[in-house]
């Protein structure tokens, strides 16, 4: 049986999605083409603001005409960024005797190198694009021809499929103009129906917080799911009491180990891909890299744009000088949310409740000593921020 997986947002899926998957499923003589409607990229700095079970429905209505085609809600089910190599090995466990193929857009192709583990996925399937206007046939194949896998196998067509994009749909239909000519007409109906695209969206985190809470349930253990939920809690209790944010307090909470229980590689990817450069420290403490790479996961691929939430998730772990309140709040939540058990945790409690700023001098010293008696280095953030506590900067508002 040949199978090709099709991933994508599919936001919304159009005819150039259909017509390659059908050019691709004619030529190599396909038994299933398996589109994939993507939870969240992660190889494109983009996220979709619609729902996921928009995009499935769409899918759906899309593929009903041609029975080669079918929709998956693997991805969707799983949440978060979905890898393409773990894609492809759960559905090789599910189908050992199927022959593999992956169908991808060429401007995707042409960063295909790039990708987590790309060279597994060669190894797995058969890679299958065609060209667009702005880059050719002839210009898929010399890039296939530079990648480091001699086993690799390519189908590229000679023939584009045309250039549509789902972004210029999506404007297009926020400006009020037609597009019955580039998604079929039963996407067509369930857009115009639903009043997808319509109007901006805008990112509401109290709205967002349940598909948040599912997010760090799929990508982190039982032990730092329910570690997420408590620092949320203590986060908002002390946003309350210290007068900033309480929900984008508790949303911080709940996000700022998302990146956690990742692999090392998975985490330097995403450096790669979004051009991050680690410092001296960070390069050699890896326990550092997820606050860095939680906060690089919130902005690209969640798109939450408020810098304030951003920064508290980067330096939980560090702190820094000049920490805003919601910052603090979250730096010293982790110490005290009612999962801690460590030695000093009731002394960090209390001081919780007393005065923000002594709680932070108080764990910053902390985490210099235990660095320090560990024999790991501290990094010149946390110093600076404990530097800033003893001479008096910054107002703790408690």
């Amino acid at each position: 049986m040949k199978i090709a997986l099709f991933g994508g947002t599919f936001d919304p899926v159009h005819i150039a999605h259909l017509r390659m998957a059908r050019m691709l499923a004619d030529r190599l003589q396909l038994d299933r083409v398996l589109f994939m409607p993507t939870f969240v990229p992660p190889h494109k700095i983009k996220s979709s603001d619609t729902a996921a079970s928009d995009r499935f429905q769409m899918c759906r209505l899309a593929v009903e005409d041609d029975p080669r085609f079918a929709v998956s809600d693997l991805e969707l089910t799983r949440g978060g960024a979905s890898f393409t190599v773990d894609t492809l090995t759960e559905l090789k466990e599910q189908y050992p005797d199927a022959q593999w193929y992956l169908l991808v857009g060429a401007d995707m192709f042409m960063t295909f190198g790039t990708w987590y583990r790309f060279e597994d996925i060669l190894s797995m399937a058969t890679v299958c694009t065609v060209p667009r206007e702005d880059v050719t046939a002839a210009e898929l194949q010399a890039y296939a021809d530079t990648l480091p896998v001699k086993s690799a196998r390519f189908e590229i067509l000679d023939t584009p499929v045309g250039d549509i994009s789902s972004s210029d749909i999506r404007e297009r239909i926020a400006a009020g103009r037609s597009f019955d000519d580039l998604v079929p007409a039963s996407v067509e109906r369930y857009i115009l129906e639903r009043g997808l695209y319509s109007d901006p969206v805008f990112m509401d985190l109290k709205q967002m917080e349940p598909q948040f809470i599912e997010i760090i349930r799929k990508r982190e253990s039982d032990r730092r799911f329910l570690h997420s939920l408590e620092v949320a809690r203590e986060a908002e209790r002390l946003a309350k009491k210290y007068g900033t944010d309480p929900d984008k307090a508790r949303v911080a909470g709940l996000l700022h180990d998302v990146m956690k229980d990742i692999s090392p590689d998975e985490q330097l990817q995403i450096f790669k891909d979004f051009d991050i450069l680690l410092d001296d420290v960070e390069q050699k403490a890896k326990k550092l890299w997820h606050a860095r790479a939680g906060a690089a996961f919130l902005e690209h691929i969640l798109k939450i744009s408020d810098q304030d939430l951003l920064n508290a998730v980067r330096y939980h772990t560090t702190a820094r000088a000049g920490m805003s309140l919601l910052e603090k709040v979250l730096y010293i939540a982790d110490f005290t949310s009612a999962d801690r058990d460590y030695d000093d945790v009731d002394v960090m409690r209390k001081l919780a409740d007393r005065s923000l700023k002594e709680a932070m001098r108080y764990a910053l010293e902390y985490t210099v000593r235990d660095l320090t008696d560990r024999g790991h280095p501290v990094h010149p953030d946390t110093l600076a921020a404990l530097h800033e506590i003893k001479t008096g900067g910054n107002d703790y508002g408690g």
